[in-house]
């Protein structure tokens, strides 16, 4: 098994004593937790949850929102957090969804979208990268990099774009062209082989490779993606 994935489920040892909690209820807590901040308008950390389905969780969506939870961030709306075994029973169901993030999937409805989840080593910081038609972007959790932090990407090992933290936000810090908080949308072409990401927390560097992605998701993203 990956190391993504026994990292990010070795912390709920015990969790998965608890009955697992149907998707309903789950999709209840996201809903009244979660989506008031994750909008579809305003997708804090490149994430929105008003449309999130447990029954057909997107695993890296679901490795998102554990790693939020375990940053405590369930009361971050200001409500009452539920009672401790209601929130290990969501956050062992929600980890069970988040199985296979550290591999490429892809949809092509509601829109074509190809994403991916890695970890930068043994850290606890996930970064999420997600590339559709015309768009290539990057969200990390739960960490925040310090105001003033210049972030490195590079494609297929080529010479690297510098972006810059650039100003703090209600809920962290953005980066210049982000699309909210805790994300920046990367103006990089397709990469034939890999991404590379450094520096956005300490030397940290985070691989995506792009040889991993499916050939036919690869066609459809390369036939409308911006160059």
């Amino acid at each position: 098994m990956m190391k993504f994935v026994i990292s990010l489920l070795a912390a709920s040892v015990g969790l998965f004593a608890a009955d697992p909690m149907p998707p309903a209820e789950q999709n209840a807590i996201v809903q009244k937790y979660c989506a008031v901040c994750h909008t579809d308008a305003v997708p804090h950390g490149g994430l929105s949850l008003q449309q999130f389905d447990a029954a057909h969780a997107d695993p890296g969506v679901a490795a998102m929102i554990v790693s939020k939870l375990k940053g405590n961030a369930l009361g971050a709306s200001g409500q009452k957090v539920p009672d401790r075994a209601t929130q290990d029973a969501f956050q062992s169901s929600i980890e069970a969804e988040a199985v296979g993030a550290d591999r490429w999937t892809f949809h092509e409805a509601p829109i074509l979208l190809a994403s991916v989840v890695k970890q930068a080593g043994s850290t606890p910081n996930l970064y999420r990268l997600t590339v559709s038609c015309g768009e290539v972007q990057l969200a990390w959790s739960p960490d925040v990099p310090p105001q003033g932090r210049e972030m490195s990407v590079s494609v297929d090992g080529g010479a690297a774009v510098v972006y810059k933290v650039s100003g703090k936000e209600a809920m962290g810090y953005g980066l210049t062209g982000t699309s909210g908080p805790g994300a920046a949308k990367l103006a990089v072409a397709l990469p034939g082989q890999s991404l590379t990401v450094s520096n956005l927390f300490g030397d940290e560097k985070v691989v995506f490779p792009f040889s991993e992605l499916d050939p036919k998701a690869r066609r459809k993203l390369s036939a409308c993606i911006a160059h």
